[in-house]
């Protein structure tokens, strides 16, 4: 029976995340995820390991079945060991008495033989069937291969889970990149209006050369910056391209609705699944390990075996009467004494599956302080969000009364450069808090194994 990782938790915040899952993940976003689950070689190379294992134990299964082969030898030989064997010293002399009384010669003289241990011209050739009829190893063979599957099955899954995560990571990161992108645009064009307004300013003879020159290095850095964001964003498609095997220069469509959707209300009520593929793998190599106990202990029990041959055998490499044969039989093999082998064999085992135990606990303890750390950090960031905006509104509206006042010539120049570097860090600040929120959202939905595949 499966163990469930036990957390104390019910959320009544956890309604907010999947209610931001929902809108969060938006049919472009499940498209890209169907495509790097179908496509990632990674996830692939997993896959042939669960491959190789179910092949593992359909030949575990086959030892169960009667194995035939088909045997031939043919010798051919010269020198040796030989045995000599007097016939010709033990008949010869009764053979002629007997030919002396009966006035006959129906008793010829025989020659001494000499027999040689390596067979000359000799062949022997058979078909030969055998099936196992008691064998306890083959049994807890086929459960470990079995349980092994099961393994594989869990390693699979917990792949999956984490590329889900990292392929949603690596989108939020390009999106948001993208917004960073479009904010140093629009700080460009207010960088751009304030060169403009400078230099009107200057021809007019109300402004100074020094405003227009510190206008213009507003531009400058504004550009650099646009330089950096709009590299971020290439590297960011490109880690993104990389995850679903695509080309690293592939286009990505960009959902700038997913960050929009974040300041929507959640208000559903949910309890965090609690199964996690980690405990499962654990479980299953647990129960490998015990079907090894169980082999080792039953060493006792003999092992019996039938086999069946039937073929040809003789001097030249004939097929006839004369050489065919038969041979039928059981045979059994019964360990009495290995020297306490076993007994360490179990002992190793019992170790095993002790330690096992051991990190099953430990790692039920690090799953649940992954969901209460991954849940507290998905608070927080959700916080923060609703802290900057705020700033953000805040920030619009400062730059927007310097710069009238700038126009009016009623406020100094670094003071509307001041509020445009303000906007500019409050816009991008919110954006990497945005980018924040959904990343720690994909966080907690890995560390609850709540994604539906």
């Amino acid at each position: 029976m499966k163990r469930s990782l036990s957390i104390p938790i019910i959320f009544g915040v956890a309604g907010m995340l999947f209610a931001q899952q929902a809108a969060a993940q938006t049919a472009i976003l499940d498209a890209y995820i169907k495509k790097g689950l179908e496509s990632n070689l990674a996830l692939h190379q997993k896959t042939f390991d669960l491959q190789k294992a179910e092949v593992d134990l359909k030949r575990a299964k086959t030892l169960f079945y009667p194995q035939a082969s088909l045997n031939s030898q043919y010798t051919l030989a010269s020198g040796g060991r030989t045995q000599d064997i007097p016939i010709g010293d033990l008949l010869n002399n009764v053979y002629s008495t007997l030919n002396q009384i009966t006035g006959q010669s129906k008793f010829p003289q025989v020659d001494n033989q000499k027999i040689a241990f390596l067979p000359n011209d000799f062949h022997d050739t058979r078909l030969e069937v055998s099936m196992p009829l008691v064998n306890t190893d083959i049994y807890y063979n086929k459960a470990i291969k079995q349980e092994l599957i099961h393994t594989q099955q869990a390693e699979i899954e917990i792949y999956k889970r984490e590329l889900v995560k990292n392929i949603k990571e690596a989108y939020y990161q390009y999106v948001q990149a993208g917004k960073a992108v479009d904010i140093y645009n629009n700080a460009l064009k207010l960088a751009g209006e304030n060169l403009r307004v400078s230099e009107k300013f200057m021809q007019n003879n109300v402004g100074t050369k020094e405003s227009v020159m510190r206008a213009k290095a507003q531009v400058s850095q504004v550009k650099a910056s646009l330089i950096i964001a709009t590299n971020q964003q290439l590297n960011a498609a490109a880690y993104f391209n990389c995850l679903l095997n695509e080309n690293l220069e592939a286009p990505v469509t960009a959902d700038t609705t997913l960050f929009e959707k974040i300041e929507q209300p959640m208000t559903a009520a949910l309890e965090v699944p609690r199964n996690r593929e980690e405990l499962t793998k654990l479980e299953s190599v647990q129960k490998a390990v015990g079907s090894s106990i169980k082999m080792n202990r039953n060493y006792l029990v003999p092992k019996l075996n039938a086999f069946y041959n039937i073929g040809y055998q003789g001097f030249g490499f004939k097929f006839n009467g004369d050489q065919f044969y038969q041979l039928g039989g059981l045979q059994m093999k019964w360990d009495l004494f290995k020297a306490n082998d076993n007994k360490y064999k179990i002992q190793q085992s019992q170790l095993d599956l002790d330690a096992l135990r051991n990190q099953y606990k430990d790692v039920e303890q690090q799953l649940a302080l992954q969901v209460r750390t991954s849940l507290n950090n998905y608070r927080s960031a959700q916080q923060t969000l609703e802290a900057l905006n705020d700033e953000v509104q805040s920030a619009v509206e400062t730059y927007r009364f310097a710069e009238r006042r700038f126009r009016e010539g009623q406020a100094l120049q670094i003071e509307l450069i001041d509020a445009r570097t303000q906007l500019t860090s409050a816009q991008l600040n919110y954006s990497l808090a945005q980018l924040a929120v959904l990343t720690r959202a994909a966080e907690l939905e890995r560390a609850t194994a709540s994604y539906k595949f």
